[in-house]
Protein backbone atom coordinates (compact mmCIF):
# COMPACT_ATOMS: atom_id res chain seq x y z
CA UNK A 1 0.00 0.00 0.00
CA UNK A 2 1.04 3.29 -1.29
CA UNK A 3 2.20 5.87 1.53
CA UNK A 4 2.29 9.89 1.57
CA UNK A 5 3.34 12.36 4.17
CA UNK A 6 0.54 14.46 5.33
CA UNK A 7 0.96 18.36 6.24
CA UNK A 8 -0.35 18.31 9.56
CA UNK A 9 0.16 22.26 10.21
CA UNK A 10 -2.80 23.48 8.90
CA UNK A 11 -6.62 22.74 9.27
CA UNK A 12 -8.11 24.51 7.18
CA UNK A 13 -11.02 23.18 4.79
CA UNK A 14 -8.75 23.46 1.47
CA UNK A 15 -5.64 21.88 3.31
CA UNK A 16 -7.15 19.43 4.82
CA UNK A 17 -9.05 18.25 1.10
CA UNK A 18 -5.79 18.96 -0.82
CA UNK A 19 -3.87 16.39 1.71
CA UNK A 20 -6.94 13.52 1.03
CA UNK A 21 -6.33 13.93 -1.90
CA UNK A 22 -2.34 13.31 -1.98
CA UNK A 23 -2.83 10.82 -0.18
CA UNK A 24 -5.48 9.32 -2.54
CA UNK A 25 -3.64 9.97 -5.52
CA UNK A 26 -0.36 7.53 -4.19
CA UNK A 27 -2.76 4.67 -4.04
CA UNK A 28 -1.98 2.79 -7.49
CA UNK A 29 -6.01 2.41 -8.15
CA UNK A 30 -6.48 6.15 -8.16
CA UNK A 31 -3.20 6.61 -9.78
CA UNK A 32 -5.02 8.75 -12.69
CA UNK A 33 -8.02 9.63 -11.16
CA UNK A 34 -9.87 13.33 -11.96
CA UNK A 35 -11.21 14.30 -8.41
CA UNK A 36 -12.79 17.31 -9.29
CA UNK A 37 -15.57 15.60 -12.40
CA UNK A 38 -16.60 12.71 -9.89
CA UNK A 39 -18.69 11.89 -7.34
CA UNK A 40 -15.75 11.67 -4.70
CA UNK A 41 -15.76 15.52 -4.55
CA UNK A 42 -18.66 15.58 -2.45
CA UNK A 43 -17.41 12.80 -0.11
CA UNK A 44 -13.90 14.44 -0.18
CA UNK A 45 -16.07 17.71 0.84
CA UNK A 46 -17.60 16.17 4.07
CA UNK A 47 -14.65 14.80 5.25
CA UNK A 48 -12.61 17.52 4.93
CA UNK A 49 -15.70 19.27 6.63
CA UNK A 50 -15.82 17.11 9.42
CA UNK A 51 -11.84 17.39 10.30
CA UNK A 52 -11.99 20.97 10.15
CA UNK A 53 -14.99 20.93 12.67
CA UNK A 54 -13.42 18.82 14.72
CA UNK A 55 -10.15 20.56 14.92
CA UNK A 56 -11.54 23.50 15.45
CA UNK A 57 -13.89 21.91 18.19
CA UNK A 58 -10.52 20.39 19.30
CA UNK A 59 -8.63 23.81 19.28
CA UNK A 60 -11.72 25.35 21.56
CA UNK A 61 -11.50 22.95 24.06
CA UNK A 62 -7.99 23.04 25.19
CA UNK A 63 -7.79 26.92 25.06
CA UNK A 64 -10.86 26.54 27.49
CA UNK A 65 -8.33 23.91 29.70
CA UNK A 66 -5.89 27.76 30.64
CA UNK A 67 -7.09 31.14 32.14
CA UNK A 68 -4.78 32.77 29.57
CA UNK A 69 -6.11 31.07 26.71
CA UNK A 70 -9.96 31.12 27.95
CA UNK A 71 -12.62 32.95 25.86
CA UNK A 72 -15.56 31.75 27.52
CA UNK A 73 -16.57 34.05 30.70
CA UNK A 74 -17.91 30.76 32.23
CA UNK A 75 -14.58 28.89 31.57
CA UNK A 76 -12.36 32.03 33.29
CA UNK A 77 -14.82 32.22 36.29
CA UNK A 78 -13.97 28.18 36.75
CA UNK A 79 -10.42 28.53 36.75
CA UNK A 80 -10.59 31.64 39.10
CA UNK A 81 -12.94 29.43 41.48
CA UNK A 82 -9.83 27.04 41.62
CA UNK A 83 -7.64 30.05 42.07
CA UNK A 84 -10.27 30.96 45.30
CA UNK A 85 -10.61 34.20 43.96
CA UNK A 86 -13.61 35.99 43.79
CA UNK A 87 -14.50 38.70 40.69
CA UNK A 88 -15.83 41.26 41.54
CA UNK A 89 -19.13 41.93 41.67
CA UNK A 90 -21.61 45.31 40.71
CA UNK A 91 -20.67 47.71 43.38
CA UNK A 92 -23.01 50.97 44.67
CA UNK A 93 -22.02 54.03 44.53
CA UNK A 94 -21.71 55.68 48.21
CA UNK A 95 -22.67 59.17 49.24
CA UNK A 96 -21.89 61.01 52.42
CA UNK A 97 -24.88 63.71 53.93
CA UNK A 98 -25.69 65.09 57.18
CA UNK A 99 -29.59 64.88 57.69
CA UNK A 100 -31.27 66.98 59.60
CA UNK A 101 -34.86 66.16 61.77
CA UNK A 102 -37.34 67.44 63.25
CA UNK A 103 -39.80 65.28 65.94
CA UNK A 104 -42.81 67.04 67.73
CA UNK A 105 -41.34 65.61 70.81
CA UNK A 106 -38.29 66.87 72.30
CA UNK A 107 -38.11 63.44 74.40
CA UNK A 108 -37.82 61.26 71.11
CA UNK A 109 -35.23 59.00 70.17
CA UNK A 110 -34.56 58.82 66.68
CA UNK A 111 -33.04 55.91 64.94
CA UNK A 112 -32.88 55.95 61.03
CA UNK A 113 -33.59 52.09 59.94
CA UNK A 114 -31.35 50.25 57.45
CA UNK A 115 -33.16 49.75 54.14
CA UNK A 116 -34.22 53.65 54.73
CA UNK A 117 -34.46 54.75 50.89
CA UNK A 118 -33.57 58.04 49.88
CA UNK A 119 -33.82 59.70 46.12
CA UNK A 120 -30.76 60.80 44.36
CA UNK A 121 -31.06 62.75 41.41
CA UNK A 122 -28.39 63.96 38.73
CA UNK A 123 -30.00 65.88 35.82
CA UNK A 124 -33.51 64.02 34.41
CA UNK A 125 -31.90 60.52 36.07
CA UNK A 126 -33.07 59.37 39.79
CA UNK A 127 -31.64 56.34 41.63
CA UNK A 128 -32.80 55.07 45.01
CA UNK A 129 -30.10 55.33 47.75
CA UNK A 130 -30.67 53.61 51.41
CA UNK A 131 -28.88 53.06 54.33
CA UNK A 132 -26.67 50.21 55.14
CA UNK A 133 -27.15 50.27 59.22
CA UNK A 134 -29.84 51.43 61.86
CA UNK A 135 -28.33 55.37 62.28
CA UNK A 136 -29.04 57.10 65.71
CA UNK A 137 -29.92 60.52 65.52
CA UNK A 138 -28.47 62.92 67.89
CA UNK A 139 -30.45 66.00 69.59
CA UNK A 140 -29.08 69.50 68.68
CA UNK A 141 -29.15 72.29 70.73
CA UNK A 142 -31.52 74.27 68.07
CA UNK A 143 -34.03 70.94 69.21
CA UNK A 144 -33.54 69.27 65.96
CA UNK A 145 -31.69 66.13 65.21
CA UNK A 146 -28.60 64.99 63.10
CA UNK A 147 -27.46 62.25 61.70
CA UNK A 148 -23.85 63.12 60.77
CA UNK A 149 -21.56 61.41 58.02
CA UNK A 150 -24.24 59.08 56.61
CA UNK A 151 -23.61 56.58 54.21
CA UNK A 152 -26.04 56.03 51.44
CA UNK A 153 -25.82 53.11 49.07
CA UNK A 154 -27.27 53.19 45.64
CA UNK A 155 -29.45 50.35 45.28
CA UNK A 156 -31.91 48.43 46.07
CA UNK A 157 -32.76 45.61 48.62
CA UNK A 158 -33.74 42.11 47.03
CA UNK A 159 -34.43 38.78 48.78
CA UNK A 160 -33.93 35.41 47.54
CA UNK A 161 -35.31 32.33 49.40
CA UNK A 162 -34.59 28.87 49.39
CA UNK A 163 -35.71 25.85 51.27
CA UNK A 164 -32.61 23.43 52.76
CA UNK A 165 -33.29 19.63 51.33
CA UNK A 166 -31.30 16.26 51.01
CA UNK A 167 -30.30 17.10 47.80
CA UNK A 168 -27.74 19.91 48.62
CA UNK A 169 -29.44 22.53 46.70
CA UNK A 170 -27.47 25.40 44.97
CA UNK A 171 -28.00 28.50 47.02
CA UNK A 172 -27.93 31.27 43.71
CA UNK A 173 -28.30 34.82 43.85
CA UNK A 174 -30.73 35.60 41.24
CA UNK A 175 -30.07 39.14 40.58
CA UNK A 176 -27.06 39.97 38.32
CA UNK A 177 -26.81 43.13 39.71
CA UNK A 178 -25.77 42.15 43.44
CA UNK A 179 -23.46 43.92 45.12
CA UNK A 180 -21.45 41.11 47.30
CA UNK A 181 -20.24 43.39 49.65
CA UNK A 182 -24.15 43.92 51.05
CA UNK A 183 -25.00 39.85 51.33
CA UNK A 184 -26.76 39.01 54.41
CA UNK A 185 -27.66 35.68 54.99
CA UNK A 186 -30.42 34.49 57.43
CA UNK A 187 -31.72 31.12 58.48
CA UNK A 188 -34.99 30.46 59.57
CA UNK A 189 -34.93 26.90 61.65
CA UNK A 190 -37.79 24.55 63.46
CA UNK A 191 -40.47 26.42 61.72
CA UNK A 192 -39.42 30.17 63.06
CA UNK A 193 -38.18 28.87 66.56
CA UNK A 194 -34.59 29.57 65.56
CA UNK A 195 -33.56 32.51 63.37
CA UNK A 196 -29.35 32.28 62.96
CA UNK A 197 -27.50 35.35 61.18
CA UNK A 198 -24.69 34.03 59.28
CA UNK A 199 -21.56 35.65 58.16
CA UNK A 200 -19.31 35.69 55.59
CA UNK A 201 -15.97 34.12 55.40
CA UNK A 202 -13.42 34.70 53.01
CA UNK A 203 -10.99 31.74 54.46
CA UNK A 204 -11.28 28.12 56.36
CA UNK A 205 -9.00 29.99 59.08
CA UNK A 206 -10.45 29.62 62.81
CA UNK A 207 -13.91 27.89 61.72
CA UNK A 208 -15.24 25.36 63.99
CA UNK A 209 -18.08 22.94 63.43
CA UNK A 210 -20.30 25.45 65.02
CA UNK A 211 -19.71 28.58 63.37
CA UNK A 212 -22.72 30.64 61.44
CA UNK A 213 -20.76 31.36 58.50
CA UNK A 214 -21.16 31.12 54.94
CA UNK A 215 -18.76 31.78 51.91
CA UNK A 216 -19.90 33.44 48.04
CA UNK A 217 -18.34 31.62 45.11
CA UNK A 218 -19.32 32.87 41.29
CA UNK A 219 -21.43 30.65 39.63
CA UNK A 220 -22.61 29.96 35.92
CA UNK A 221 -24.28 32.91 33.68
CA UNK A 222 -23.25 35.95 35.62
CA UNK A 223 -24.09 34.46 39.05
CA UNK A 224 -23.00 33.92 42.53
CA UNK A 225 -23.55 31.18 45.13
CA UNK A 226 -23.91 30.87 48.88
CA UNK A 227 -21.90 27.89 50.14
CA UNK A 228 -22.40 26.76 53.75
CA UNK A 229 -20.26 24.91 56.23
CA UNK A 230 -20.35 20.85 56.17
CA UNK A 231 -20.98 20.36 59.90
CA UNK A 232 -16.76 19.88 59.99
CA UNK A 233 -16.07 23.40 58.57
CA UNK A 234 -18.44 25.50 59.27
CA UNK A 235 -22.46 24.93 60.49
CA UNK A 236 -25.05 23.03 58.30
CA UNK A 237 -28.35 24.59 57.96
CA UNK A 238 -30.69 21.84 59.35
CA UNK A 239 -32.80 20.09 56.71
CA UNK A 240 -36.57 22.00 55.55
CA UNK A 241 -34.72 25.27 57.47
CA UNK A 242 -35.49 28.39 55.41
CA UNK A 243 -32.56 30.26 53.51
CA UNK A 244 -33.19 34.21 53.33
CA UNK A 245 -30.43 35.81 51.12
CA UNK A 246 -30.77 39.78 51.45
CA UNK A 247 -28.46 41.72 49.27
CA UNK A 248 -28.68 45.39 47.33
CA UNK A 249 -28.90 45.55 43.62
CA UNK A 250 -27.55 48.47 42.32
CA UNK A 251 -27.04 50.52 38.62
CA UNK A 252 -22.79 50.33 38.97
CA UNK A 253 -21.20 53.11 37.64
CA UNK A 254 -24.46 55.44 36.31
CA UNK A 255 -25.37 57.32 39.69
CA UNK A 256 -21.37 58.15 40.76
CA UNK A 257 -21.46 61.67 41.00
CA UNK A 258 -24.91 62.38 42.16
CA UNK A 259 -24.83 65.15 45.44
CA UNK A 260 -28.61 66.13 45.55
CA UNK A 261 -30.55 63.69 47.65
CA UNK A 262 -34.49 63.49 49.33
CA UNK A 263 -35.82 61.92 51.61
CA UNK A 264 -38.72 59.33 50.65
CA UNK A 265 -40.83 59.46 53.57
CA UNK A 266 -40.77 60.38 56.82
CA UNK A 267 -39.05 58.30 59.27
CA UNK A 268 -40.87 56.88 62.15
CA UNK A 269 -42.56 60.35 63.43
CA UNK A 270 -39.81 62.27 62.25
CA UNK A 271 -39.64 64.84 59.38
CA UNK A 272 -36.19 65.03 57.43
CA UNK A 273 -35.95 68.60 57.41
CA UNK A 274 -32.71 68.81 55.31
CA UNK A 275 -30.22 66.57 53.98
CA UNK A 276 -26.46 67.98 52.96
CA UNK A 277 -24.18 66.39 50.99
CA UNK A 278 -20.84 66.07 52.67
CA UNK A 279 -19.06 63.40 49.36
CA UNK A 280 -21.12 63.25 46.23
CA UNK A 281 -21.42 59.55 45.14
CA UNK A 282 -18.77 57.49 43.74
CA UNK A 283 -17.62 54.00 43.79
CA UNK A 284 -20.27 52.75 41.72
CA UNK A 285 -18.94 50.14 38.94
CA UNK A 286 -19.76 47.59 36.64
CA UNK A 287 -18.21 44.12 37.39
CA UNK A 288 -14.65 42.98 36.84
CA UNK A 289 -13.85 42.74 33.41
CA UNK A 290 -12.70 39.31 32.01
CA UNK A 291 -8.95 40.82 31.54
CA UNK A 292 -8.72 42.19 34.96
CA UNK A 293 -9.62 38.48 35.95
CA UNK A 294 -6.99 37.25 34.47
CA UNK A 295 -4.87 39.57 35.74
CA UNK A 296 -5.84 39.65 39.18
CA UNK A 297 -6.55 35.98 39.67
CA UNK A 298 -3.23 34.18 40.00
CA UNK A 299 -1.38 37.18 41.79
CA UNK A 300 -4.45 37.15 44.26
CA UNK A 301 -3.71 33.93 44.75
CA UNK A 302 0.06 34.27 45.63
CA UNK A 303 -1.15 36.81 48.08
CA UNK A 304 -2.98 34.21 50.01
CA UNK A 305 -4.89 37.55 51.23
CA UNK A 306 -1.66 38.57 52.67
CA UNK A 307 0.13 41.46 52.42
CA UNK A 308 3.84 40.69 52.59
CA UNK A 309 5.76 42.41 49.23
CA UNK A 310 5.10 45.50 47.45
CA UNK A 311 2.74 43.88 44.82
CA UNK A 312 0.50 42.04 47.37
CA UNK A 313 -0.89 45.55 48.70
CA UNK A 314 -1.26 46.83 44.59
CA UNK A 315 -2.95 42.95 43.70
CA UNK A 316 -5.10 43.14 47.28
CA UNK A 317 -6.43 47.01 47.07
CA UNK A 318 -6.99 46.57 42.74
CA UNK A 319 -9.42 43.32 43.63
CA UNK A 320 -10.89 44.54 46.15
CA UNK A 321 -12.26 48.38 45.66
CA UNK A 322 -13.61 49.09 41.92
CA UNK A 323 -12.71 52.94 42.81
CA UNK A 324 -8.91 52.31 42.49
CA UNK A 325 -6.93 53.55 39.02
CA UNK A 326 -3.48 52.18 40.25
CA UNK A 327 -1.19 51.35 43.05
CA UNK A 328 2.00 51.65 44.20
CA UNK A 329 3.82 50.59 47.67
CA UNK A 330 7.55 50.65 48.55
CA UNK A 331 9.25 50.15 52.09
CA UNK A 332 9.35 53.44 54.17
CA UNK A 333 13.25 53.08 54.20
CA UNK A 334 12.80 54.04 50.50
CA UNK A 335 11.22 57.39 51.25
CA UNK A 336 12.82 60.82 51.45
CA UNK A 337 13.38 61.04 54.67
CA UNK A 338 13.82 57.61 55.21
CA UNK A 339 10.62 55.97 57.43
CA UNK A 340 11.57 52.26 58.93
CA UNK A 341 9.16 49.84 60.10
CA UNK A 342 6.96 51.66 57.11
CA UNK A 343 4.95 50.99 54.33
CA UNK A 344 4.25 53.78 51.94
CA UNK A 345 1.13 52.71 49.67
CA UNK A 346 0.11 55.90 47.15
CA UNK A 347 -3.37 54.90 45.84
CA UNK A 348 -4.67 56.87 42.53
CA UNK A 349 -8.58 57.12 42.32
CA UNK A 350 -10.49 56.76 39.22
CA UNK A 351 -11.74 60.17 38.41
CA UNK A 352 -9.81 62.58 40.78
CA UNK A 353 -6.26 63.29 41.85
CA UNK A 354 -7.32 63.51 45.26
CA UNK A 355 -7.40 60.86 47.92
CA UNK A 356 -10.03 61.20 51.07
CA UNK A 357 -9.22 60.56 54.40
CA UNK A 358 -12.26 58.60 54.51
CA UNK A 359 -10.55 55.91 51.69
CA UNK A 360 -7.68 55.99 53.52
CA UNK A 361 -9.40 54.77 56.45
CA UNK A 362 -11.52 52.20 54.47
CA UNK A 363 -8.30 50.86 53.30
CA UNK A 364 -6.34 50.65 56.04
CA UNK A 365 -8.76 48.93 58.26
CA UNK A 366 -9.02 46.51 55.37
CA UNK A 367 -5.31 45.68 55.01
CA UNK A 368 -4.49 45.50 58.83
CA UNK A 369 -5.74 42.12 59.29
CA UNK A 370 -3.50 41.02 56.76
CA UNK A 371 -0.52 42.73 57.24
CA UNK A 372 2.31 41.76 59.91
CA UNK A 373 1.53 43.17 62.92
CA UNK A 374 5.06 45.31 62.85
CA UNK A 375 3.76 46.83 59.77
CA UNK A 376 1.91 50.02 59.40
CA UNK A 377 1.07 51.22 55.79
CA UNK A 378 0.69 54.82 55.60
CA UNK A 379 -1.24 55.89 52.54
CA UNK A 380 -0.67 59.17 50.54
CA UNK A 381 -1.82 60.96 47.75
CA UNK A 382 0.35 60.09 43.94
CA UNK A 383 2.47 63.26 42.93
CA UNK A 384 1.64 64.19 39.64
CA UNK A 385 3.78 65.39 36.86
CA UNK A 386 2.06 67.13 33.95
CA UNK A 387 4.03 66.55 30.42
CA UNK A 388 3.91 69.82 28.06
CA UNK A 389 4.42 68.84 24.41
CA UNK A 390 4.61 70.66 22.10
CA UNK A 391 4.65 69.03 18.44
CA UNK A 392 5.01 70.85 14.78
CA UNK A 393 3.45 68.59 12.27
CA UNK A 394 3.78 67.71 8.62
CA UNK A 395 1.03 67.19 6.28
CA UNK A 396 1.17 66.36 3.08
CA UNK A 397 -1.91 67.88 1.43
CA UNK A 398 -1.89 65.87 -1.68
CA UNK A 399 -2.51 62.94 0.52
CA UNK A 400 -5.63 63.92 2.30
CA UNK A 401 -8.82 66.22 1.77
CA UNK A 402 -8.40 67.15 5.65
CA UNK A 403 -7.51 70.63 6.72
CA UNK A 404 -5.68 72.18 9.47
CA UNK A 405 -7.69 71.84 12.33
CA UNK A 406 -8.25 68.14 11.26
CA UNK A 407 -5.12 67.30 11.44
CA UNK A 408 -4.92 69.54 14.71
CA UNK A 409 -7.82 67.53 16.45
CA UNK A 410 -6.67 64.27 15.50
CA UNK A 411 -3.18 64.68 16.56
CA UNK A 412 -4.20 65.95 19.94
CA UNK A 413 -6.69 63.07 20.47
CA UNK A 414 -3.77 60.97 19.49
CA UNK A 415 -2.25 62.12 22.39
CA UNK A 416 -5.01 61.96 24.73
CA UNK A 417 -4.81 58.43 23.52
CA UNK A 418 -1.23 57.83 23.78
CA UNK A 419 -2.11 59.47 27.93
CA UNK A 420 -4.38 57.06 28.71
CA UNK A 421 -2.95 53.89 27.08
CA UNK A 422 0.76 54.39 28.21
CA UNK A 423 1.05 56.73 31.14
CA UNK A 424 -2.13 56.53 33.36
CA UNK A 425 -0.53 54.79 36.46
CA UNK A 426 2.08 54.45 38.64
CA UNK A 427 5.57 53.03 37.42
CA UNK A 428 5.16 54.12 33.84
CA UNK A 429 7.93 55.10 31.32
CA UNK A 430 7.40 58.56 28.59
CA UNK A 431 9.43 56.54 25.99
CA UNK A 432 9.95 59.45 23.54
CA UNK A 433 10.09 57.44 20.23
CA UNK A 434 6.52 55.73 21.01
CA UNK A 435 4.99 59.19 21.36
CA UNK A 436 6.38 60.48 18.47
CA UNK A 437 5.07 56.94 16.72
CA UNK A 438 1.76 57.93 17.64
CA UNK A 439 1.46 61.11 16.42
CA UNK A 440 2.61 59.60 12.93
CA UNK A 441 0.05 57.18 12.93
CA UNK A 442 -2.78 59.25 14.06
CA UNK A 443 -3.26 60.55 10.04
CA UNK A 444 -1.48 58.59 7.10
CA UNK A 445 -1.13 62.16 5.34
CA UNK A 446 1.36 62.92 8.33
CA UNK A 447 5.43 62.81 7.31
CA UNK A 448 6.88 64.04 10.42
CA UNK A 449 6.87 65.67 13.58
CA UNK A 450 9.03 67.42 15.56
CA UNK A 451 8.16 67.25 19.27
CA UNK A 452 9.67 68.17 22.37
CA UNK A 453 8.53 67.21 25.88
CA UNK A 454 8.79 69.20 29.23
CA UNK A 455 7.40 68.25 32.48
CA UNK A 456 5.64 70.51 34.95
CA UNK A 457 4.52 70.10 38.66
CA UNK A 458 2.24 72.45 40.77
CA UNK A 459 3.48 74.19 44.36
CA UNK A 460 0.31 74.41 46.45
CA UNK A 461 1.19 77.94 47.97
CA UNK A 462 0.83 79.71 51.37
CA UNK A 463 -1.77 82.19 51.42
CA UNK A 464 -0.86 83.75 54.68
CA UNK A 465 3.29 83.41 55.19
CA UNK A 466 6.22 82.92 53.33
CA UNK A 467 7.02 79.37 53.23
CA UNK A 468 9.98 77.06 51.54
CA UNK A 469 8.82 74.91 49.34
CA UNK A 470 10.82 72.12 47.33
CA UNK A 471 9.99 69.67 44.45
CA UNK A 472 12.00 66.48 42.95
CA UNK A 473 11.39 65.80 39.45
CA UNK A 474 13.88 62.91 39.82
CA UNK A 475 15.20 62.95 36.40
CA UNK A 476 18.98 65.24 35.57
CA UNK A 477 17.46 68.33 33.39
CA UNK A 478 19.36 70.04 31.05
CA UNK A 479 22.81 72.04 31.82
CA UNK A 480 24.13 73.69 28.72
CA UNK A 481 22.14 77.45 28.14
CA UNK A 482 25.14 79.35 29.01
CA UNK A 483 24.76 81.94 31.52
CA UNK A 484 22.30 84.86 31.74
CA UNK A 485 22.59 88.66 32.58
CA UNK A 486 20.57 90.80 34.95
CA UNK A 487 18.68 92.34 31.66
CA UNK A 488 18.79 89.54 28.88
CA UNK A 489 16.56 88.89 25.94
CA UNK A 490 13.11 87.12 26.31
CA UNK A 491 13.86 84.54 23.94
CA UNK A 492 17.07 83.31 25.65
CA UNK A 493 16.52 80.01 26.81
CA UNK A 494 15.76 78.80 30.25
CA UNK A 495 15.41 75.33 32.19
CA UNK A 496 13.44 76.04 34.98
CA UNK A 497 10.39 78.57 33.94
CA UNK A 498 7.07 79.23 36.27
CA UNK A 499 3.50 80.39 35.58
CA UNK A 500 3.00 84.10 35.53
CA UNK A 501 2.19 85.58 39.04
CA UNK A 502 2.26 89.73 40.10
CA UNK A 503 5.15 90.98 42.15
CA UNK A 504 5.81 94.53 43.40
CA UNK A 505 3.34 95.49 40.71
CA UNK A 506 4.53 94.01 37.84
CA UNK A 507 3.79 90.61 35.62
CA UNK A 508 6.73 88.12 36.65
CA UNK A 509 7.79 84.28 36.76
CA UNK A 510 10.52 82.54 37.85
CA UNK A 511 13.52 81.07 35.43
CA UNK A 512 16.53 79.98 36.54
CA UNK A 513 20.11 81.88 35.36
CA UNK A 514 21.94 78.91 33.88
CA UNK A 515 23.96 78.86 36.99
CA UNK A 516 21.79 76.71 39.20
CA UNK A 517 20.34 80.17 40.49
CA UNK A 518 16.64 80.52 40.31
CA UNK A 519 15.18 84.30 40.00
CA UNK A 520 12.32 85.98 40.20
CA UNK A 521 12.63 88.13 36.98
CA UNK A 522 10.04 90.77 35.22
CA UNK A 523 8.33 90.68 31.31
CA UNK A 524 9.12 93.30 29.93
CA UNK A 525 8.19 92.44 26.36
CA UNK A 526 11.56 91.56 24.41
CA UNK A 527 13.87 91.75 27.70
CA UNK A 528 13.48 90.00 31.16
CA UNK A 529 14.71 91.89 34.13
CA UNK A 530 15.64 90.21 37.44
CA UNK A 531 14.16 91.56 40.31
CA UNK A 532 15.01 89.33 43.30
CA UNK A 533 16.82 85.91 44.00
CA UNK A 534 14.76 83.27 45.07
CA UNK A 535 15.98 79.67 45.62
CA UNK A 536 18.25 77.37 43.51
CA UNK A 537 17.92 74.16 41.02
CA UNK A 538 20.11 71.24 40.88
CA UNK A 539 20.35 70.21 37.14
CA UNK A 540 21.60 66.46 38.03
CA UNK A 541 19.06 65.54 40.21
CA UNK A 542 16.24 67.67 39.34
CA UNK A 543 15.58 69.24 42.62
CA UNK A 544 13.87 72.95 43.04
CA UNK A 545 14.09 75.33 45.95
CA UNK A 546 12.46 78.17 46.53
CA UNK A 547 13.31 80.05 49.65
CA UNK A 548 11.17 82.58 51.82
CA UNK A 549 8.28 82.42 49.09
CA UNK A 550 4.82 84.58 48.96
CA UNK A 551 2.74 86.07 46.30
CA UNK A 552 -0.72 87.68 47.09
CA UNK A 553 -3.57 86.25 48.16
CA UNK A 554 -4.89 86.28 44.02
CA UNK A 555 -2.83 82.71 43.51
CA UNK A 556 -3.38 79.53 44.92
CA UNK A 557 -0.86 77.71 43.19
CA UNK A 558 2.63 78.23 40.97
CA UNK A 559 3.56 76.09 38.03
CA UNK A 560 6.85 75.10 37.68
CA UNK A 561 8.06 73.65 34.49
CA UNK A 562 11.74 71.90 33.39
CA UNK A 563 13.25 70.47 30.58
CA UNK A 564 14.43 67.08 31.01
CA UNK A 565 17.55 66.09 29.72
CA UNK A 566 16.50 62.96 28.40
CA UNK A 567 13.98 62.38 26.20
CA UNK A 568 12.33 59.21 27.92
CA UNK A 569 10.47 60.55 30.87
CA UNK A 570 10.68 58.36 34.16
CA UNK A 571 8.11 58.82 37.11
CA UNK A 572 9.89 58.21 40.23
CA UNK A 573 8.17 55.67 42.57
CA UNK A 574 4.90 57.56 43.89
CA UNK A 575 4.37 59.81 41.14
CA UNK A 576 2.04 59.65 37.83
CA UNK A 577 3.12 61.14 34.17
CA UNK A 578 -0.34 62.95 33.23
CA UNK A 579 -1.08 64.98 29.84
CA UNK A 580 -3.54 67.44 30.22
CA UNK A 581 -5.35 68.62 27.15
CA UNK A 582 -3.89 72.43 27.91
CA UNK A 583 -0.70 71.36 27.96
CA UNK A 584 -0.82 70.19 24.31
CA UNK A 585 0.27 72.61 21.64
CA UNK A 586 0.08 71.63 18.28
CA UNK A 587 1.13 73.71 15.00
CA UNK A 588 0.35 72.12 11.71
CA UNK A 589 2.58 72.87 8.48
CA UNK A 590 1.22 71.87 4.92
CA UNK A 591 3.56 70.11 2.44
CA UNK A 592 2.83 68.92 -0.89
CA UNK A 593 5.28 65.73 -2.16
Amino acid sequence: MATSSNDLTTLDFESVKENLKTYLKAQPIFNDYDFEASNINVLLDILAYNTNLNGFYLNMIANEMFMDSSLLKDSIISHAKELNYLPRSFRSAIATVNIELSDSSPDATITIPRGTSFTGSLGNKSFTFTTDENIQAIATTSGKFEAKNVFLYEGDYVQDSYVTSADSPQYIISNKTVDTNSIRVTVIEDNGAEVLAYTIRDSLFDIGSTDQVFFIQPAVNDTYEIIFGDGVIGREPKLNSIVVIEYRAGNGELPNGISKFTADDDIGSATVESITTISAATGGSIPESLESIKFNAPRAFTTQERVVTAQDYATLLRANFSEINDVAAYGGEEFDPPMFGRVVVAVDLKNTDDLPQSYMNKYRQFLKPRSPLSINPMFMKPEYMYLSINTNVKYDISQTSLGVDDIKTLVTSGIQNFNQENLDGFNKTLFYSKLVAAIDDTQTAIISNDTTVNVSRYIQLSRVERMNYRLDFAMPLINDIGSKQGTHSANQRSVVTSSAFVFDGATCFIEDNGLGILNIVRDDGETHTVLAEVGRVAYNTGVVELDNFYVNQDYNQLKITVTPREKDIVAAKRSILRVLEDDINVAITQVRN
